[in-house]
């Protein structure tokens, strides 16, 4: 996975925001899933496919990280959500 990768939303599943947080249920899998601030973002930006680098280029603006450190922990972030089969990788460049 690289900066360039385009990530989207599955359409399994079904979110609700609750505070500054969101939650998720996937009824495929009979499972809820809870997101903190950042990882909500990272959801919300996802209406629409888009690569690491652009989900940075949002976060950087409404956190204060390091574009280093966003790619570094998007990318380490990615799958674990793609496991549970919220996340796709449409397109990932090596």
């Amino acid at each position: 996975m690289t900066p360039d990768t385009i990530i989207k939303r599955t359409e399994k599943v079904l979110a609700s925001s609750i505070g500054d947080e969101l939650v998720m249920f996937d009824a495929e899998a009979g499972k809820y899933y809870g997101l903190n601030p950042v990882a909500s973002n990272i959801w919300s930006l996802l209406d629409e496919p888009k690569s690491i680098n652009e989900l940075c280029d949002h976060l950087m603006n409404k956190f204060e990280i390091t574009r280093e450190n966003c790619i570094k922990e998007v990318i380490e972030f990615i799958p674990r959500l793609e496991s549970k089969g919220l996340l796709e990788v449409v397109k990932n460049q090596e």
